[in-house]
């Protein structure tokens, strides 16, 4: 019911040459949800849809989760590559697979497992600063698809639109994007995946409860923590490592 109440307050953004970051909570089942959701009712209204994920760009997503940034060892799985994600990834290139009109971004560095190594055609792009390679792959893709709805699913670090310690993707994509929106996924309760100190292969962690009502709420200009507003899809549950 949550979810659903997200989705309604979101509709007005789902409109040709709109762009919406999500700030994400990695590790969770119900934020690949909402986008999956999302890019559905894009498409039901006819949109164009192009989906920016938090994969490196190497990664063959057309062909689902099949690279090797969804075998990473434990001591990686902060819940990027989660079940979810992986099952968002496999939903969006079934939908290519259908003709539906939908573009998958790997937005991230390119990466390998360790002793595998990269094509040397990105060789020149590991050194890039992320942020500004996140938001040129991004760019790339809206210019061959002007007329599409863009939705992006990535760290609130990154989706924030100021540039505190580092120039974040948000920030770089603000000034050419002005009417783009970016909100801050809210964790109310429940629980999500996380990598941390005690937790040296990931655990399914409680998260604190937090009085805010679900759905989505924004506004003209960034508030301090860099986004328009938030999205709440209500109690969240743990998504596993893929």
């Amino acid at each position: 019911m949550s979810l659903e109440v997200a989705l309604s307050d979101l509709e007005p953004l789902m409109q040709r040459r709109r762009i919406v970051l999500i700030g994400e909570p990695a590790g969770t089942n119900e934020y690949p949800a909402l986008v999956l959701e999302m890019v559905n009712r894009a498409l039901g209204s006819g949109h164009e849809v192009i989906v920016g994920l938090e994969i490196p760009m190497n990664d063959e997503v057309d062909k689902g989760p099949v690279g090797d940034f969804w075998a990473r060892g434990p001591e990686l799985q902060d819940g990027k590559s989660s079940r979810a994600m992986a099952g968002l990834v496999a939903a969006l290139a079934s939908l290519r697979k259908e003709d539906q009109p939908v573009q998958i971004v790997a937005l991230d560095a390119p990466w390998a497992a360790a002793g595998a190594g990269l094509p040397g055609r990105y060789a020149s792009l590991v050194d890039q600063p992320r942020d500004q390679l996140m938001a040129d792959n991004l760019v790339a893709a809206i210019d061959g698809t002007p007329r599409a709805f863009t939705v992006v699913l990535a760290a609130g670090v990154r989706t924030s639109t100021h540039a505190g310690a580092w120039r974040t993707f948000g920030s770089i994509l603000l000034p050419w994007f002005p009417v783009m929106v970016s909100l801050q996924g809210q964790l109310t309760g429940g629980t999500r995946w996380v990598l941390g100190p005690n937790s040296p292969g990931g655990e399914a962690a409680e998260v604190p409860k937090l009085d805010l009502p679900a759905g989505a709420l924004w506004g003209d200009e960034p508030g301090d923590d860099g986004h328009h507003g938030y999205v709440n899809v209500g109690p969240v549950t743990a998504s596993e490592p893929y």
